[in-house]
């Protein structure tokens, strides 16, 4: 089931907001189901319990299936032009502004760790002095007073004016902390890097295939697309179970719909008697 939200999320971001979204939608269909079982809603208890259903079906599970569909296949469905243009754009701009900035940063403490490379094997803890290397000005600093939590150890790095250009964290036990070289910061931070950069690669080319769908985003197209037409399946699969899933809210819902109809004019026409 975790793979299967990743799959259908970019990143660790998307991944946690696609969970809290689908939570979101099946707390309030739960609790939905719940109340249908109150005495006081008990000659609506039917409508109410189709009505949780209906609703984990077209907001949950339906648009859960047509995403890992296009994840699977792009081609699955087809959008109106312009949402998937700008759509495609929108992601595209995102992993630009995300991804620009970091080869330059990767070259950035490449540079560090080259200019001063005679103490990149000194302990973190024998920085708490401000070093003076060649071109830098080194120091660190470590917070052992967070309760409940691991410490914390911030390197910072000045040119020779003072003017701060660089500060790495690295979070540990104090023994590890105390342990840990200058140079193995460095290497971390660009090993995260390269790997931050490796994923935005993977992304562009999910974009080029047009593979840039996440749970989140294609929500609002699957629940209005019975109303306008937004996306459309194009597969034998996508339209079986597209199918399937429009005869479910049209039969259940006009149903639902009468019922409530029904009560009103009921409740209505004892009103009006004398």
């Amino acid at each position: 089931m975790v793979l299967t939200l990743i799959t259908i999320s970019f990143g660790v971001g998307e991944f946690f907001s696609t969970i809290f979204l689908i939570l979101f939608i099946l707390s309030f269909c739960a609790y939905l189901y719940r109340i249908s079982k109150y005495e006081k809603y008990k000659k609506s208890k039917l409508a109410i319990s189709c009505l949780s259903i209906i609703l984990t079906l077209h907001l949950v599970v339906f648009p859960f299936l047509y995403t890992l569909m296009l994840k699977n296949n792009p081609d699955s469905f087809e959008f109106k032009t312009a949402i998937h243009d700008n759509r495609k754009q929108l992601v595209l701009n995102e992993w630009i502004d995300d991804s620009k900035n970091i080869p330059y940063e990767i070259k950035y403490l490449e540079n560090i760790k080259f200019s001063n490379y005679t103490i990149l094997s000194r302990q973190l803890k024998e920085l708490k002095q401000l070093t003076f290397t060649k071109n830098n000005i080194i120091h660190s600093d470590f917070d052992f007073n967070i309760p409940g939590r691991n410490f914390k150890a911030s390197i910072y790095i000045f040119d020779k004016k003072g003017v701060l250009k660089k500060k790495l964290i690295k979070i540990g036990s104090q023994d590890e902390l105390d342990s840990t070289k200058f140079g193995n910061v460095i290497n971390e931070d660009i090993h995260y890097l390269k790997n931050e950069l490796q994923y935005y690669k993977v992304k562009k080319v999910e974009l080029d295939r047009n593979n840039f769908w996440t749970f989140a985003t294609l929500l609002p197209y699957s629940i209005s697309s019975i109303f306008t037409g937004n996306m459309s399946p194009l597969t034998p699969m996508a339209n079986i179970f597209y199918t399937f899933h429009y005869l479910i809210i049209y039969c259940i819902g006009i149903g639902i719909f009468l019922h409530f109809l029904i009560r009103n004019l009921e409740l209505i026409i004892r009103t009006r008697k004398p």
